[in-house]
């Protein structure tokens, strides 16, 4: 238990002064809604095992096949900004420091009257045990709120903040009460426990703030970002590369994850010490300040997310360095997943068990999938779920995912934009036998580099945060931003990040262009011509690309109307933009309308 009576706050030996930070509390009384879902829940009306159980799901609102709601766009952080309660939530600060100490120093004896001590004699003896339980769930927990409105409890020594009736809950009072039973161990039942979590959640003062999921979050108000390593949270606040660590923030562990190994005097290392990443792995070397930038990446909970796909054969060397990546990550009883969920339901509950995916040997994903894949990337409101029950609270959850197949399964546009495949052999990575040796000590340096790295990125991130030349990237916009400032961290030329992005990138590109035929078409007509300029109307295009079509075209998407190629001429022209092709429509639309393709060599990567 923390001993409240020291300072929980404490200051990273390189790091600056904490600031002491004001509480605020918004009263907020429940709405008749979670009144209702209060009761529900302790009178076990919300069951329903066969909505979790893990036959196939044929219901057409859940199955990725089916579901209507893929259509729409993800209810993510932000897209809940426009909505004035949510404001209140998103602006209220981190209570990290609580001003009282969780439990008395009074032997629990004193603190709890149990039955036979000073009992009032009109008191039942189960009205006794729930005003005990109240008492102890008064100085263990605070009633949060989060940007949904659902109430939520939170430790607060440790700032572990979970579902209000989730059983994890439930097992640690019952715990509590067994053994604050001066030495009678007497117990309590788990309908006692519900009916004085309901009487607490109704009465107390909620704390209006937005929960920190998973590894990552950020203080909106302040722009502090929070890394949730363990017990403890590294904040870091902007334009600084040093951290606080602080105790109490409200966070929501994902249920798989583990603390992570943090290890003492972070600041006596050096950045560079994460190369020995590309040592004891097979990650490439010539990729590593894209695989750094992306690790990076993954603690920053609003920038745009990124898949990424390790491709190679699926051997133990692949294996060891994805669970590597995981390990340093995201920590979990579970390193690599071997089938990714074939529901909606089924991904959800998943992002709630890891904040870093990690599915193995993915052979192949359909449309549906890699929107919900996208969709959990990108943050969703999701229903709280346990093995057996539901809770009847929303959590906002946002994951970062990683996957390993032998060759690229992402087919799905927007998914695609936002992905970054690196290939494995034995000649781009280290020796993966030296990790075998002192694993453990590999990945205790390999935090302290990272953790550096982060900071460096941290305290530079204004130079580039409104850099709209980065725009052009695309879903990999955020990844560049923080890859300059990974190789300034490591003392390298931010040179040297663009060659890695342009030579990672062409072979996406190539992918992309044998699967459009207009596009390559096009591409082939350019590289054929003299000056490298072609105009014509959409009708004449039609003849001078038929000599340059690829064949054979397994897919038929070739056009045979002159609609049908001005529709594919608009599909096509940011793939051609990345070869330094321009095509851009002139004069009017029909089959008469003219396009111009040209060879622009400033527009090359």
């Amino acid at each position: 238990m923390t001993d409240h009576s020291q300072d929980n706050h404490e200051s990273h030996p390189v790091g600056h002064e904490g600031a002491s930070t004001k509480h605020r509390r918004q009263r907020f009384g429940l709405s008749e809604h979670w009144r209702e879902q209060a009761r529900k829940v302790a009178s076990d009306e919300l069951d329903d095992a066969a909505e979790t159980s893990p036959m196939p799901d044929t219901g057409p609102s859940f199955s990725f096949p089916n579901a209507s709601h893929d259509d729409e766009p993800p209810v993510t952080v932000k897209s809940l900004f426009h909505d004035p309660e949510t404001q209140s939530v998103l602006n209220a600060p981190w209570p990290y420091s609580p001003s009282e100490p969780v439990l008395s120093n009074e032997p629990a004896a004193a603190r709890f009257a149990f039955p036979g001590t000073n009992q009032a004699p009109k008191q039942s003896r189960r009205d006794k045990q729930v005003e005990d339980v109240i008492s102890m769930l008064q100085g263990q927990f605070f009633l949060t709120h989060n940007e949904t409105r659902s109430p939520l409890l939170t430790n607060k020594a440790t700032g572990e903040t979970l579902p209000y009736m989730d059983p994890v809950i439930l097992d640690r009072v019952k715990g509590a009460y067994w053994r604050a039973s001066s030495g009678s161990h007497q117990d309590v039942s788990y309908g006692v426990i519900k009916s004085s979590i309901n009487n607490f959640v109704d009465g107390a003062t909620p704390q209006s703030v937005l929960p920190v999921y998973g590894r990552a979050g950020v203080e909106f108000n302040t722009g502090r970002r929070a890394l949730v390593l363990g017990e403890s949270c590294l904040v870091f606040s902007p334009g600084l590369s040093s951290y606080e660590v602080l105790a109490g923030i409200p966070h929501v562990m994902p249920r798989e994850s583990w603390a992570v190994d943090l290890p003492d005097n972070v600041g006596n290392i050096r950045p560079q010490s994460i190369s020995i990443l590309f040592d004891v792995t097979l990650l490439p070397k010539d990729s590593d300040l894209l695989i750094i930038a992306w690790m990076v990446m993954a603690w920053r909970s609003d920038s745009s997310p990124v898949l990424l796909e390790l491709l190679g054969e699926a051997n133990s060397e692949l294996i060891d360095s994805q669970k590597m990546l995981k390990t340093i990550i995201d920590p979990a009883s579970t390193l690599l997943e071997s089938e990714f969920p074939n529901t909606i339901k089924q991904l959800d509950i998943r992002a709630q068990c890891h904040y870093l995916l990690s599915f193995h040997q993915v052979d192949t994903l359909s449309k549906n999938q890699q929107r919900g894949l996208l969709s959990i990337m990108q943050g969703k409101t999701v229903e709280w779920r346990t093995k057996a029950k539901r809770s009847g609270v929303d959590l906002t959850v946002r994951c970062v995912c990683l996957l390993n197949s032998s060759e690229s399964i992402v087919t799905y546009a927007p998914l695609s934009d936002a992905t970054l495949s690196i290939e494995l052999d034995d000649a781009g990575g280290g020796n993966p036998q030296n990790a075998v040796k002192d694993r453990s000590m590999a990945e205790r340096t390999i935090i302290h580099g990272l953790l550096q790295v982060f900071g460096h990125v941290n305290q530079f991130w204004s130079h580039v945060e409104n850099d709209r030349q980065f725009d052009r990237y695309g879903g990999l916009r955020d990844l560049c931003r923080i890859g300059v400032l990974v190789a300034d961290a490591l003392g390298r030329d931010t040179a040297e990040f663009w060659q890695q992005l342009d030579a990672n990138q062409q072979s996406r590109r190539d992918y992309e262009l044998e699967e459009n035929p207009v596009a390559m078409a096009v591409k082939r007509l350019i590289d054929a011509s003299e000056d490298g300029r072609i105009e014509a109307t959409v009708k004449d295009w039609l003849v001078l690309l038929d000599g340059y079509r690829p064949e054979p075209d397994p897919s038929g998407a070739w056009p045979v109307t002159s609609r049908g190629l001005a529709a594919k001429f608009k599909q096509s022209r940011s793939l051609l933009a990345t070869f330094g092709i321009q095509l851009v429509p002139l004069e009017k639309r029909g089959p008469y309308g003219r396009w111009r393709a040209s060879c622009d060599a400033s527009r090359q990567q």
